[in-house]
């Protein structure tokens, strides 16, 4: 892309000029500008998102437009508000540029973002199917997307929407967990009255249950390890039970249904996905540490026999020792009573 010049500068934060396809967005006194006739890079629950650029030195960016239908809804802009304020720094997270809207009550609302030169985390999974090392690769990338979790739950944050598309792979390497749009501040409002917030393929129960307006339902770090826990199984997979050609089935099984066992995921692996998918949020994992605990001690080798025995032994050397001198103990009392 040839380098854009900055539009005069003016009070509207967005803007475009005659015969000029680009929109120029300005956050914090800087302008950024994006054509709306280009390919999307993806689309998501609240919005399509297309590659941008920042107006001076064309640096790449990603400009994620609020669908319209959702854009003058007073707590839609709000959770866009709040997505852009979370200026979270984390290596596998994808950090927020900021937000820009025509209007602080009306029109459509832009949000930016870094742009991450990569690859969706299903399309790389692809890519070493056939690998005798495609499990720990793909462990190794849930674990990544974990530590992101741990740290964006600290912070009292829920991202409610992971799934394949939401984890890159950037330059063959890093993982960045993406779009924090739908996700929920703890204590904040609850945005589920204008709809289902969520992807229902990798929707956990309790999402489906609040949007048909169950009371006492909580969303916490619990529904991301559910999300999570379904991806992970796709990844390793390919498939994902869960989905059905209408979306009621779908629910239906992720309120019903667990997740078949396959034998593309070992068995100790298997369990963990289990045990991260329980239809109960107080049988899951409770949080993402947890859940990388597990993976990393089902990824160990199973010891064998002569080795537990051995591990015993060392472990109660004394009780082996006093055993050993019972014994010759006894031998000899025996000698003596012959």
């Amino acid at each position: 892309m040839a380098m854009q010049q900055r539009p005069a500068m003016q009070q509207r934060a967005v803007m475009q000029r005659k015969g000029d396809p680009y929109i120029y967005l300005n956050v914090y006194g800087e302008w950024y500008c994006y054509n709306p006739q280009d390919s999307l890079l993806g689309s998501g629950a609240m919005g399509d998102v297309y590659k941008g650029y920042r107006c001076r030195d064309s640096l790449p960016i990603a400009v994620k437009r609020v669908k319209d239908c959702y854009a003058n809804i007073p707590m839609i802009r709000e959770r866009a508000r709040q997505e852009a304020s979370l200026a979270f720094r984390h290596d596998n997270l994808v950090e927020m540029i900021g937000m820009c809207e025509y209007a602080p009550d009306h029109g459509p609302i832009f949000m930016l973002s870094h742009f991450v030169h990569g690859t969706n985390s299903d399309d790389y999974v692809a890519t070493f199917k056939d690998s005798p090392n495609r499990v720990e690769k793909v462990c190794r990338i849930i674990c990544s997307v974990l530590d992101a979790l741990e740290y964006v739950h600290s912070k009292g944050v829920v991202h409610r929407d992971i799934k394949p598309s939401n984890i890159m792979i950037e330059n063959d390497n890093n993982v960045r967990l993406m779009d924090l749009g739908i996700s929920r501040i703890k204590g904040g409002n609850n945005f589920s009255s204008f709809g289902f917030i969520g992807t229902p393929e990798y929707s956990a129960p309790e999402q489906i249950k609040r949007e048909e307006g169950k009371d006492n339902i909580v969303i916490d770090a619990t529904t991301d390890i559910y999300q999570l826990g379904i991806t992970f199984y796709e990844l390793l997979t390919g498939k994902n039970p869960m989905e059905a050609t209408e979306q009621s089935e779908t629910e239906n099984r992720q309120l019903n249904k667990a997740l078949p066992s396959s034998d593309d995921i070992p068995s100790r692996l298997m369990d963990v996905i289990w045990i991260a998918t329980q239809k109960k949020q107080a049988s899951r994992y409770q949080s993402a540490a947890e859940f990388k605990q597990a993976i990393q001690a089902a990824l160990m080798r199973e010891p064998t026999t002569s080795e537990k025995i051995n591990a015993w032994i060392d472990n109660n050397t004394e009780l082996v020792i006093c055993g050993a001198a019972g014994v010759v103990a006894a031998i000899v009392a025996i000698i003596f009573c012959i």
